[in-house]
C-alpha cells in the first residue's frame, strides 16, 4: 500500500502554482498527509548569487514574504483541519526544492508547470521539469491551463 504522509508543494504565489497548491491541499486532506509549502526567494544581489552558486553562503529562512492571499488561504485550511506549514528559503529554486525534498523525506512533490514548449522552454527553462527528472519520488505536475478538478467537499 502507498503511504503518503509528507507532500511538498513549492509555490511562487503565481496563478500556476496556485493550482498546484489547491491540488496539494485537497490531496493532503483526503489522505491525511502533512503538506509543506515551499517558497524559494532568489538571492538579492550578484555577490550573494555568486556565493550561493559556489556554495559559500548558506540559505537563510525568511518569514515575512508570504503573500496576504496565501496566508489567508493557509489559515482557513488549517482551521478546517489541514496539517500544513510553509517554509521560506533563499537560493536557487531547482537546488532548494531538491534539497528540501531529500532533507524532509517527502513522499510526493506537487508543482505547478507553465507548460511552455519550443523556443520559450529552451530560453526560459523549466524548474518543474528539471526537478521532475532529478528526484526519485513521485511528482505531480499541474499545468497552468489544467482544468480545475480539485473540488472542495465541505459540509
Amino acid at each position: 500500500m502507498i503511504q503518503l504522509s509528507k507532500i511538498l508543494c513549492p509555490t511562487d504565489y503565481s496563478r500556476t502554482s496556485d493550482k498546484a497548491v489547491r491540488y496539494a491541499i485537497e490531496l493532503a486532506r483526503r489522505v491525511n498527509a502533512h503538506v509543506r509549502f515551499l517558497h524559494v526567494m532568489q538571492p538579492e544581489n550578484i555577490a550573494e548569487k555568486t556565493a550561493y552558486s559556489y556554495g559559500v553562503s548558506k540559505k537563510v529562512g525568511k518569514a515575512d514574504v508570504v503573500s496576504e492571499e496565501f496566508r489567508r488561504l493557509l489559515m482557513e485550511e488549517k482551521k478546517r483541519g489541514l496539517s500544513a506549514d510553509i517554509l521560506i528559503l533563499r537560493g536557487n529554486p531547482y537546488n532548494t526544492i531538491i534539497e528540501q525534498s531529500n532533507t524532509w523525506g517527502t513522499d510526493l512533490l506537487i508543482m505547478g508547470s507553465h507548460g511552455r514548449t519550443g523556443l520559450r522552454r529552451i530560453l526560459m527553462g523549466s524548474v518543474a521539469e528539471a526537478v521532475f527528472h532529478a528526484v526519485d519520488i513521485p511528482v505531480l505536475l499541474v499545468k497552468q491551463d489544467a482544468a480545475d478538478k480539485a473540488v472542495k467537499d465541505y459540509i
